[in-house]
């Protein structure tokens, strides 16, 4: 019995000693070996970047290719293309000079290749081609700043001006990927003001700074206590207790159902002839932001003498305009850039060939409610020249 006995003791033991060998962890995948380099190697030159395509060795353990560089001096990249690809984009170029690029095919387990040089030169960069395209001229209260971006990039434009104190600095940031566009820059006298201006893109190179002097077009906001209701044939009637003049005192307006739905419009006096710069709009607040009779879409017609019969004779469009809600959440959902940009107000540039108006009539083609009956604005603001 006794070597029974001895078995018994000895199985605890050995697996006692099993569990206490030390596990050993190696990657999945042999060191392997180097991977060879890439092969026919071409460029194309883009505006401030350059697409590289090659051809990948036969090594199967490719996990990536990467391309090492410097965009400015002494600032290093890197970007890395996935082995399902032949080619790379390098970017980031602010200048048009040749840049050399280090190429290397690197493994599952990070063995580098040697590396293959190439050289790219990239062609105009956007922060270049967008400062050439500055068109700037003097403005209702400021200056308007047009511009072409032909590649859709992603640059801010930089208004610098003096401040309060005369020191001269950034006023104004324009973010933008369109491909062309104009904005204005206001809140100036009708003085002679020096304005400079520079492109910056996310890479953080920057044009040279455009400095030139303009006097804003003289601008104010129009008086409110000037403003009178207009009745005219067609005209929607207000509801709810809530007639047009609520429009100028902030109080809101509100129409009555309009059986047949929209389009309907209303049509008010400012008072004054004037020569329009811009237009504030207002949302009914707080819950009802970007919901129910908010207006969604509409138009804004301008006359200085339309008819009485109600007609569209000798009014002009000057404002076609969409209100969009930032977050672009559904209808009932809202986030704090919405109720930001709600409490701003939809602010709207007349064209500056516009002609001079004295009549007004607000065309509300949908609400946020679609295919419904009402309508309603909480207030509107006009400014311009009524010289």
């Amino acid at each position: 019995m006794k070597p029974y006995k001895l078995l018994l003791l000895t199985g605890p033991l050995f697996i006692l000693m099993a569990a206490c060998t030390k596990e050993m962890h190696t990657p999945v995948n042999g060191k392997g070996d180097r991977p060879g380099i890439l092969k026919n190697v071409t460029i194309q030159d883009l505006p401030g970047a350059a697409k590289i395509t090659y051809s990948l060795p036969e090594n199967k353990d490719i996990l990536y290719v990467k391309a090492e560089y410097e965009n400015q001096p002494g600032v290093k990249r890197e970007i890395r293309s996935s082995y399902y690809n032949n080619a790379l984009i390098v970017d980031g170029f602010g200048d048009t000079l040749p840049h050399v690029i280090s190429l290397y095919v690197v493994s599952r387990n990070e063995e580098q290749s040697d590396v293959v040089t190439t050289t790219v030169q990239p062609q105009l960069p956007p922060v270049l081609s967008v400062s050439h395209s500055l068109v700037v001229k003097a403005d209702f209260g400021g200056i308007n700043i047009a511009f072409a971006n032909v590649s859709k990039a992603d640059i801010a434009i930089v208004t610098l001006t003096t401040d309060s104190s005369g020191v001269f600095g950034p006023a104004d940031t324009h973010y933008t990927k369109l491909q062309a566009g104009s904005y204005a820059v206001r809140g100036y006298t009708a003085d002679k003001r020096k304005f400079g201006f520079f492109i910056r893109d996310r890479w953080g190179n920057q044009s040279d700074t455009m400095i030139q002097e303009f006097v804003p077009l003289f601008e104010k906001l129009l008086d409110k206590n000037n403003f009178r209701e207009v009745k005219l044939p067609g005209d929607v009637d207000y509801g709810w207790g809530l007639p047009i003049p609520n429009l100028w005192n902030g109080t809101l307006w509100h129409s009555t159902d309009k059986l047949d739905g929209m389009p309907m419009w209303i049509t008010f006096d400012l008072g004054v002839t004037a020569q329009l710069s811009r237009i504030g709009l207002w949302q009914r607040p707080n819950e009802w932001l970007y919901l129910q009779n908010n207006v969604r879409k509409f138009e804004i017609w301008g006359s200085v003498n339309p008819p009485s019969d109600g007609s569209w004779n000798n009014w002009t469009r000057i404002i076609e305009h969409t209100v969009i809600k930032p977050s672009g959440l559904p209808v009932g959902s809202v986030t704090q850039d919405d109720k930001d940009a709600g409490a701003a107000g939809e602010q709207m540039t007349v064209p500056f060939d516009a002609p001079r108006v004295r009549y007004i009539r607000v065309k509300i083609l949908r609400t946020w409610t679609d295919g419904g009956y009402a309508a309603n604005i909480q207030e509107m603001r006009f400014w311009g020249n009524d010289k």
